[in-house]
């Protein structure tokens, strides 16, 4: 008799254990399942800036392209549209058979920097996903023209603002640009039921490795038209290492505050508040965290090797249509690294992981928004 108790006790323990799971798994597959909105903070890669591979170039927003908020499949659920842009919004109504809002046009802006903007588009954010019923998401696709909006000379006499730092071609420094990322989360941690998905920088370094790209607009190379607009020039004037190291070094700044403030407020409990702190000249904090709302980070754009089809044939800058769907793709599913599709590995080299010269072969995953 003790016997049969002990197996039974033994298999009632491990069905109470497989309802839990059950329980865990329905509970997130509901929370997906009842996403029914989602806005973006972020620059023009988030408006499919020169997206379209068609002549002239528009030069301009593009946002039926763009990774995150595009929807033209019309009543085909899982088709891409015209354009072939599987935009994470279709994907997810591909995937659940519904449809999901979005603001029109989202909050993203081309030129857009952390340092200047982040705030104005989490207030823009909050306002448009306080409309909405159900759980919602916010992306944040920031810092690269924190990286790129700088001077062509690397030292300078002084810079347009106390923020900008006149040793690094006038770049965002540091510590302004994890100020202006605390102060625009303690706006979006308080808007309940929202997932707030923070996407890691592109290594905007790897540009170098299109210099001989054709370009559709000058009948050159991407060179060539680097050479003659200002298009990211403290990088691309000339890409030089000395540039490719500087840009490579400051961008992964951005990315490892990103990452590191972003598990920072993902640990703050439901009703807790932000961290009050002095930083960049500021006093931030201090916001409680809604219910419902929660954090996820993805290295993701950080360690993908594009490639030049992936590129904008306008300005060589911009994702081209390839690019937008491919952002799109690892947002919602993740990116997994192989042999056959290696990734970026980091050496401590910056000219070498600036390039992406060296890549990781070995089986790797890295989380999407999603």
């Amino acid at each position: 008799g003790r016997l049969r108790s002990s197996r039974l006790g033994k298999i009632m323990t491990k069905l109470l254990c497989l309802l839990a799971l059950l329980f865990v798994f329905s509970a997130q597959t509901f929370a997906q399942l009842s996403i029914q909105a989602i806005d973006a903070a972020g620059d023009s890669i988030t408006k499919g800036f020169n997206a379209s591979r068609s002549f002239p170039c528009s030069n301009g927003d593009q946002e039926q392209y763009n990774w995150l908020t595009s929807d033209t499949h019309g009543a085909t659920l899982c088709g891409t549209g015209s354009e072939n842009v599987f935009s994470f919004r279709e994907r997810l109504e591909c995937e659940f058979g519904i449809d999901i809002l979005a603001k029109n046009p989202n909050s993203a802006a081309s030129g857009a920097r952390m340092l200047s903007d982040f705030v104005n588009q989490s207030n823009s954010i909050k306002t448009y996903l306080n409309s909405q019923t159900g759980q919602k998401l916010a992306a944040v696709f920031l810092g690269h023209n924190d990286n790129c909006a700088g001077t062509l000379g690397k030292v300078n006499v002084s810079c347009t603002s106390s923020d900008l730092d006149p040793n690094n071609y006038c770049r965002t420094k540091n510590d302004s640009f994890e100020r202006e990322f605390r102060k625009g989360l303690d706006i979006l941690v308080t808007t309940p039921n929202t997932k707030i998905g923070v996407m890691s920088p592109v290594r905007v370094s790897q540009l170098c490795n299109f210099q001989s790209k054709s370009n559709c607009q000058t009948g050159g190379t991407c060179q060539f038209l680097w050479s003659l607009a200002s298009i990211c020039a403290s990088l691309t004037r000339d890409c030089t290492d000395t540039r490719i190291i500087d840009s490579y070094t400051t961008i992964k700044a951005y990315r490892d505050i990103l990452k590191r403030v972003t598990a920072e407020y993902s640990s703050i409990p439901v009703g807790g508040t932000t961290t009050v702190l002095m930083i960049g000249g500021e006093m931030v904090g201090g916001a409680t965290r809604a219910a419902g709302t929660n954090f996820v980070y993805s290295d993701a754009p950080w360690n993908y090797k594009f490639n030049a089809d992936q590129l904008s044939c306008c300005d060589c800058f911009h994702p081209s249509a390839s690019g937008q769907d491919t952002v799109a793709r690892f947002a919602k599913q993740g990116l997994s690294c192989s042999k056959t599709a290696p990734c970026c590995r980091e050496t401590g080299d910056p000219l070498t992981d600036g390039k992406c010269a060296v890549t990781e072969k070995k089986r790797a995953f890295y989380n999407g928004i999603f």
